[in-house]
């Protein structure tokens, strides 16, 4: 995959709709995956239950099932609690909040700073949400 800025030159160099084409076919298509499939990956992956998610993930029963059936978006708060359920790392949960659709964590964001730590120090859902409190950040709901 090709870094932002290589992706932005391209764009910026030419008003030639075949290189848009060119430049379209390099971009990672996110979108075409279903997040409900991806998630049901990650427990595969992950060697997570549906109720292990659940407890770990702190999301109501039939709201995170109705989530791993697609009849359910999660909001950013859920996806980042799936993903610190998951034990996913920084990319994964960029990845995941990607195909979601809800904006990737932000480095110069105070409050996507301290997830991002945590994410990197595998801390849990509640030791996240301690840690957030400790900032006087919104916790993850």
């Amino acid at each position: 995959m090709k870094e932002t800025n290589e992706l932005m030159d391209a764009l910026s160099g030419s008003n030639n709709t075949k290189d848009l084409d060119k430049y379209l076919d390099q971009i990672d298509v996110v979108s075409a995956i279903p997040l409900d499939n991806h998630i049901k990956n990650l427990l595969k992956e992950k060697g997570m239950t549906p109720s292990g998610l659940i407890k770990a993930s702190r999301i109501e029963r039939t709201y995170c099932y109705q989530i791993l059936n697609g009849r359910k978006r999660p909001g950013r708060d859920k996806v980042l609690a799936i993903a610190l359920a998951l034990e996913l790392t920084l990319e994964e949960t960029q990845r995941l909040l990607a195909i979601a659709k809800e904006g990737v964590l932000y480095p110069k964001s105070r409050r996507d700073s301290v997830i991002i730590f945590a994410l990197n120090n595998h801390y849990s859902l509640i030791n996240t949400n301690l840690l957030l409190a400790n900032y006087n950040e919104a916790e993850l709901n």
